[in-house]
């Protein structure tokens, strides 16, 4: 990450981090210590507060696949500074990937959603390909995270800065971060079918994210 990117990432983390000690009953799970090095982060999606609040979660720079807010004035150039992905458009999409391998192959972290928009806390939507294709391209460690709120946290709310109604969280917020995951037999398995390879990927992340998400019901702390 270039160095203005750098310095201005570290202090939209710092700002973030001081809104949620201030603000939120906000609690994390790690099953292990994250190594150095390149790694996809990747978690599900229920809120627009999650782009913010997840990015507290590693000292890494991050640059995070992001759709809508790269529509928005002033946000958009702010995203564009701080090296983030756009995935705003259909052709911004085409590039998602190529761009991710690009900050992997420099020695950098991503973040994706691979649920593409935000769920309804009932179940997971069905996983986009892109984090299978990142991996296959570029294999580093997937940190699979599972986020969570308590319903009755998550509202809708007329953004101004954004023209429309985005979903946020208030006080409560839990991320559950699970053990690094590889997988070789998938790339074994692309040498010759590269689409059962990426469903392999998408099976065992969405399987492993759902029961993060489950633990922190059953056995973390909830309230």
């Amino acid at each position: 990450m270039k160095p203005l990117s750098s310095f201005l990432h570290r202090i939209y983390r710092r700002v973030v981090k001081v809104g949620l000690a201030l603000n939120y009953d906000f609690l994390t799970w790690q099953a292990e210590e994250i190594p150095q090095g390149p790694k996809i982060f990747c978690s599900n999606h229920f809120s627009s507060s999650d782009v913010h609040f997840v990015t507290t979660l590693t000292k890494d720079p991050l640059h995070m696949v992001i759709g809508p807010a790269f529509g928005i004035p002033v946000i958009g150039s702010f995203l564009r500074w701080t090296e983030q992905i756009n995935a705003l458009t259909k052709e911004d999409r085409k590039t998602v990937v190529q761009k991710a391998v690009s900050y992997l192959q420099e020695g950098d972290s991503i973040y994706i959603f691979p649920e593409g928009d935000l769920n309804t806390q009932e179940q997971l939507m069905c996983f986009k390909s892109g984090v299978a294709q990142i991996y296959l391209a570029n294999p580093v460690p997937i940190v699979p995270i599972g986020l969570i709120a308590p319903k009755r946290r998550v509202r809708n709310k007329m953004s101004k800065t954004a023209g429309r109604q985005m979903t946020v969280v208030s006080r409560n917020y839990y991320a559950n971060i699970g053990k690094c995951m590889e997988f070789p037999e998938a790339l074994e398995v692309a040498k010759y079918d590269v689409e059962t390879a990426r469903q392999m990927i998408l099976d065992e992340l969405s399987e492993t994210i759902d029961t993060l998400i489950k633990e922190i019901k059953t056995d973390k702390f909830w309230s």
